[in-house]
């Protein structure tokens, strides 16, 4: 039995696919460029089509960025975790910095806040060692974890 070859898709059935994408939430530039790679590997077009989609305004990496920034707080992760899940995505580091260091996110604050929930009954030397190594888990720096430890 011969396996039967996929066709490649047209064009207008790749916009399809990239609007139903973007019909959910928003991608950068790169992982959705990635998605369509994904359904169509031996696909040609797929990069004047995400240039096309970031030409019309439908994709944008600082709008992306903005969106999962957003997301990432509302977790309590850090700085450097949510830099290195950005970079991972493909998103550059001037739009990353540019978002990251708005001045708006008090990342101290932040730390406190999710220690704060963690509600730990006392905070013994021990007890701090351990949130001090699952907030740098968590992507905040040691200057943010120290404050954010002394301020309980």
């Amino acid at each position: 039995m011969p396996q039967d070859k996929q066709e490649p898709p047209s064009s207008s059935e790749m916009r399809a696919f990239a609007y139903r994408l973007l019909g959910r939430r928003e991608y950068s530039e790169f992982e959705l460029g990635q998605r369509i790679r994904l359904k169509w590997p031996g696909a040609d077009g797929i990069t004047e089509l995400v240039a096309a989609l970031v030409e019309e305004n439908l994709v944008s990496d600082e709008r992306f960025t903005e969106s999962f920034i957003r997301s990432r707080l509302q977790r309590y992760q850090g700085p450097m975790k949510i830099k290195a899940a950005l970079r991972a995505k493909g998103v550059s580091d001037s739009i990353i910095s540019g978002q990251l260091h708005t001045g708006a996110i008090d990342w101290t604050e932040l730390a406190a806040q999710w220690l704060e929930r963690q509600r730990p009954d006392e905070f013994t030397f021990d007890v701090k060692k351990k949130y001090y190594r699952r907030l740098l888990n968590r992507g905040f720096a040691h200057d943010q974890a120290m404050d954010a430890l002394n301020k309980q």
